[in-house]
């Protein structure tokens, strides 16, 4: 696993993230719909938020790098209904998500754990579980309270973000996906990460706030989002992010 964030960073920076969902919860309608996650409600995006926590923490513990660990569909299932109250969902969270981050502090970040690209260490979870964090949380406070009450994602964070995108899970994904029409070099600052297209495929660079663009990547804002400068083949872009550059 390749990141310029320490270990120490992302366990302070996943323990902050998760906090936010938590706070988030308070007097929630668990029933109002997540547009930027179609077919979810509040209840179901925090019920799945806190099963992939839970699932990275179970990988680090069965310390199996030929096998997944196994149980998602029973931690799902074990969240409490929307009648009994978003406190209730807010305390089964955090116990799941809790309990995960526990497990990143006393496990060697080197252990043998199973990772999306076979065989990997304990630490490529917590990574993974920090930027699900991320994205999630912008999801359920974007529902709740609207643009202006997401809470900004610090740029080192940020950067990380949009570099285990680029760098780990894009490559991973674009085999069940349609190539990319056009090339996309997205930029940060001094950082550059390249997403090819086919050789003859033109190219489009696309640059601005780490966090702007980790969401564009993501599909949570489009590329007219404030911060965005684009120039090369937007034309491209657009088929490119309609045509879905994640799963």
């Amino acid at each position: 696993m390749s990141t310029e964030l320490s270990r120490e960073r992302m366990l302070d920076a996943i323990e902050a993230q998760a906090g936010l969902v938590r706070f988030a919860l308070e007097g929630a309608d668990l029933s109002t719909p997540v547009v930027s996650c179609p077919g979810w409600d509040v209840h179901a995006l925090v019920a799945h938020l806190g099963t992939a926590n839970w699932w990275g923490g179970a990988n680090v513990r069965a310390a199996d790098p030929g096998s997944r660990a196994r149980g998602m569909r029973a931690v799902m299932e074990s969240a409490p209904p929307a009648a009994e109250g978003a406190a209730a969902l807010a305390q089964w969270y955090a116990g799941l998500s809790g309990g995960a981050i526990e497990t990143y502090t006393e496990t060697r970040p080197d252990a043998p754990t199973w990772t999306f690209s076979g065989p990997g260490r304990a630490d490529y979870w917590l990574r993974r579980q920090l930027h699900e964090t991320v994205i999630h949380r912008w999801d359920l406070e974007r529902t709740l309270s609207g643009a202006a009450g997401t809470t900004p994602l610090l740029d080192d964070v940020a950067v990380d973000t949009v570099d285990e995108f680029c760098t780990a899970l894009r490559p991973l994904m674009s085999a069940a996906l349609p190539p990319l029409p056009v090339t996309i070099r997205v930029r940060a600052g001094e950082r550059e990460w390249v997403l090819p297209g086919p050789e003859s495929a033109g190219e489009v660079v696309v640059s601005g706030p780490p966090e702007t663009l980790a969401l564009l990547l993501w599909g949570r804002v489009g590329p007219d989002a404030a911060g965005l400068e684009i120039s090369g083949d937007r034309d491209g872009l657009d088929a490119a992010l309609e045509g879905g550059i994640t799963i």
